[in-house]
């Protein structure tokens, strides 16, 4: 059966599975048992999870619930922004990181934490889908945008500090790292608002291309002005802010008419 979509719509959320899936495999070898691979806020070590921190996970837990998502919002980002979709995950991916190794754990009380997951990816994605569907205007990607809000609505949650959340939304065991979902957030935002005016925009049909109006609609414009009145066609020609036709007959009354028969 043929793959009814572009290749690359299957080859992005594939690559980014692997990668977080690999080093999930890597761990139960060993790897990051005794060495924080994520990101230590303001700790030069730590500068290094803004690389490795999206594809280290703590569980199994952990990694599936980023990967549905990971996988559905990358296929939805390539789909409908193309090349723009990887800009996106790529910028979003270290600047969404380099935010939390700036501003986490400034909350009081809080200690210095090893920031792990591909959360901060999806919510970058997440974003950038939805603000660039409603940016842009455009019927089909603000369609894409609600479905978006339909299954990943209850996200929103995720961007805000646990103290503030209601017990039973709270996870002792496993607490979340909400600075990387606000940082996502912040850069989806930031992304779909630097490249509203690339790619899809809302389709204008040819009665909406003022500049550029189509000769048969010219014609048929001028014959309908025709058939008016003089007076009527007047006003309406400076209603539309045409410059009203003169008549080129010159006027006898002036002094320096000459009729030459």
């Amino acid at each position: 059966m043929k793959y009814p979509f572009p290749k690359n719509t299957l080859y992005v959320p594939l690559f980014l599975l692997a990668a977080i899936w690999g080093t999930f495999l890597l761990q139960h070898f060993g790897l990051g048992r005794f060495n924080c691979y994520g990101i230590v806020p303001r700790e030069p070590l730590g500068l290094r999870g803004i690389l490795f921190a999206p594809l280290f996970h703590s569980g199994w837990k952990h990694i599936l619930s980023n990967s549905v998502p990971l996988a559905v919002l990358s296929f939805f980002a390539v789909m409908f922004y193309k090349q723009m979709a990887y800009y996106v995950i790529i910028f979003g991916w270290i600047g969404s990181g380099l935010l939390v190794w700036l501003f986490g754990n400034l909350l009081p009380g809080d200690s210095i934490g090893c920031h792990i997951g591909a959360s901060g990816v999806v919510y970058v994605l997440a974003a950038y889908v939805f603000f660039s569907g409603i940016l842009r205007k455009s019927r089909n990607l603000v369609a894409i945008s609600f479905i978006v809000v339909f299954l990943y609505g209850s996200m929103i949650w995720g961007v805000v500090p646990e103290e503030f959340l209601p017990k039973f939304m709270n996870e002792e065991s496993n607490p979340i790292s909400w600075e990387s979902h606000l940082a996502g957030a912040i850069m989806g935002i930031l992304f779909a608002f630097i490249t509203r005016n690339y790619g899809e925009q809302q389709k204008k049909y040819s009665w909406e291309l003022t500049d550029t109006p189509d000769v048969r609609e010219q014609e048929l414009w001028e014959q309908y002005k025709a058939s008016l009145p003089e007076e009527e066609r007047i006003l309406l020609e400076k209603k539309y802010g045409e410059e009203p036709k003169q008549d080129s007959t010159p006027n006898s009354d002036f002094w320096y008419y000459n009729d030459s028969r």
